[in-house]
């Protein structure tokens, strides 16, 4: 089988959130008909700016929204400016940097610039492999309950996401997560035109395996099926019907028609 990249990722649009402003990006804040309050700043390590009239203020994971609501309550309430109506604008977002490995064409670290989706990220990597399977995890390092790091796991079913139109599967990236694209695929043997391995698609049936693999050859008959399932760290030999679904790492064997 011939590796191809999955053509479909950037026919999907990006939707995604609103970017909380981090430590390093750089502001734009203006005051309409207030042109000496015009301020270019960085936001410090411990997330916070310095805006004249108000001195420091928090910045950090707010979104502009947030901030500009936040600057013009400030203003209003310390008789500053009446009724003021406040922009924020990113002029340079802080450097982000994601990693993704496993069956994608390109694996790597990407810098990314602003609010960058999954698929975004994906097509970074120029696509998924036709091995890759459709359920991606993304290992994501957030504070725990005791504040100490834990890494979180989050699972994107992809299938869901490009067959299903669901775009809360395509999840907003984070500075260091890692995507990790797994192989998915099982085997086919024994009375088929093409053996060999296959991709595990969603919700695959032995009858939809053996149409993959060429259909049955003149000895083949669908009444003698059997699948070797890892379970554990042991295998497992198992009988099987025409429309039992297929797991990961199966091996189909269809046999001999006895007559």
């Amino acid at each position: 089988m011939i590796a191809v990249t999955l053509p479909v990722l950037s026919a999907i649009p990006s939707v995604a959130q609103d970017y909380l402003i981090g430590s390093q990006d750089v502001l734009k804040i203006s005051v309409f008909e207030y042109p000496d309050l015009t301020t270019e700043v960085r936001v410090s390590e411990d997330g916070k700016i310095t805006f004249p009239l108000l001195g420091e203020i928090v910045a950090k994971n707010l979104t502009t929204r947030q901030l500009e609501k936040g600057i013009a309550e400030k203003l209003a309430a310390g008789n500053f400016v009446k009724e003021p109506q406040v922009s924020v604008f990113i002029q340079q977002y802080r450097g982000r940097k994601v990693t993704i490995i496993g069956e994608v064409v390109k694996p790597g670290q990407y810098e990314i610039a602003g609010p960058t989706t999954l698929l975004d990220t994906i097509s970074l990597a120029l696509g998924m492999n036709q091995n890759a399977g459709y359920l991606l995890t993304v290992f994501r390092k957030e504070p725990g309950p005791d504040g100490r790091e834990a890494t979180r796991k989050i699972t994107v079913d992809v299938d869901r996401l490009l067959n299903g139109g669901d775009l809360s599967q395509d999840i907003e990236l984070q500075n260091g997560d890692v995507i990790y694209v797994p192989k998915a695929i099982f085997y086919i043997y024994g009375e088929v035109n093409r053996p060999g391995a296959y991709r595990l698609e969603k919700g695959i049936t032995v009858k939809r395996a053996i149409a993959l693999a060429g259909g049955l050859t003149p000895k083949g008959t669908e009444s003698r099926i059997e699948i070797t399932r890892r379970e554990g760290e042991k295998e497992r030999d198992l009988g099987a019907d025409i429309d039992d679904p297929i797991r990961l790492d199966d091996v189909v064997r269809i046999k001999e028609s006895i007559f």
